[in-house]
């Protein structure tokens, strides 16, 4: 691939992952705000989405910073660093006003407690065994970018696509994988670790991506 080729992907894979991570504020923001106008003893919240995909995105970004920051890798860097400071944000939020489930809650909990330790194991390990966080990251990053997949089924089912997120989470994060499986092929700068978890993603995101366009020609509800 020509250096010019080469500097447009890079341009690419760190604007595309800010646009990923910034978009879960297209469900959070109106949540809260929604529920700011409601009555407080409303049964149930607007937001649907569980919180695999901020808890994740927290966690991931976390350990492929430090990776990046470890071997001089800005390109992965920059937009993790950014990706984490949002999933912070994201994770924090939740629990408040945009998400009263009781059952959203308990993942939510869990979810947070484990990602705040694993962060603490990546960064005791992340200069005499690198590769660990490297690991742990590519593992957390197929369930971040395949988050819709526990969803897929029910908002199927029930006609619903807002259980998967918003339309801008799932293109946002089809765009950013599928740049990323090609930064990291051995085309550009093979990496097994980031071409596994961006590759999953990409096809699941896409396959949610359809899914929507499927429910929306079905008659189904809410926004395809």
């Amino acid at each position: 691939m020509s250096a010019h080729w080469i500097t447009l992907l890079n341009a690419l894979c760190t604007l595309l992952p800010i646009v990923a991570f910034a978009s879960p504020a297209t469900v959070l923001l109106p949540a809260v705000a929604e529920c700011g106008r409601r009555r407080p003893d409303a049964p149930h919240g607007p937001i649907e989405m569980a919180p695999l995909a901020l808890t994740t995105q927290m966690l991931q970004c976390f350990l492929f910073s430090i990776y990046a920051l470890r071997f001089s890798m800005v390109t992965l860097f920059i937009p993790n660093l950014f990706g984490f400071v949002l999933g912070l944000i994201w994770t924090a939020m939740y629990p408040f006003k945009a998400a009263p489930v009781d059952s959203l809650r308990r993942q939510w909990k869990a979810q947070t407690s484990i990602a705040a330790a694993t962060m603490i194991l990546g960064a005791a390990t992340v200069r005499t065994s690198p590769h660990v966080s490297s690991a742990i990251a590519a593992a957390v990053g197929v369930l971040m970018s395949t988050y819709p997949l526990q969803s897929m089924g029910r908002a199927y089912a029930d006609r619903n696509p807002g259980l998967m997120g918003s339309p801008a989470m799932n293109g946002a994060m089809f765009a950013c994988t599928t740049s990323w499986v090609i930064h990291a092929s051995p085309l550009v700068e093979y990496d097994v670790f980031v071409l596994t978890a961006n590759g999953a993603g990409a096809l699941v995101q896409g396959c949610a991506l359809l899914l929507r366009v499927a429910i929306a020609r079905g008659g189904g509800g809410g926004t395809a």
